[in-house]
C-alpha cells in the first residue's frame, strides 16, 4: 500500500503530464490553425461563426475540410488522453 506522500507525488505526476499534453496539443493546433488561415481567410474573423460556417459546409474546399476534420481529431485524441490521466488522478484521490 502506497503512502499518503508517495500518492500525493504520483498525482504531481500524473498533472505534469496534462500540462505536457496541454502544450503539445496547443503547438499541433497552432500549426493545423496556420495552414487553414492559408485556404480559409475568414477563420481570422471570428472562430464560432467559421466553424458554424464549416458545419454548414457551404463553399468548403476539400483542403479546407480535410484541416477541419485534422482539428476535430487532434483535439479529440488529446481529450482521451486527458481524460484517461484525469481518471487515474481521481483513483489516487479516492486512495489517499
Amino acid at each position: 500500500m502506497l503512502t499518503k506522500e508517495e500518492i500525493e507525488s504520483q498525482i504531481m505526476d500524473l498533472w505534469d503530464e496534462i500540462f505536457t499534453l496541454e502544450d503539445k496539443r496547443k503547438e499541433e493546433l497552432d500549426i493545423k490553425y496556420a495552414e487553414w488561415r492559408k485556404v480559409e481567410p475568414r477563420l481570422d474573423e471570428g472562430g464560432d461563426g467559421f466553424v458554424a460556417h464549416i458545419e454548414s459546409m457551404e463553399g468548403i474546399s476539400d483542403e479546407s475540410m480535410l484541416i477541419y476534420k485534422e482539428v476535430k481529431e487532434i483535439k479529440a485524441r488529446y481529450k482521451q488522453e486527458m481524460d484517461k490521466i484525469h481518471a487515474k488522478i481521481d483513483a489516487l484521490n479516492k486512495e489517499k
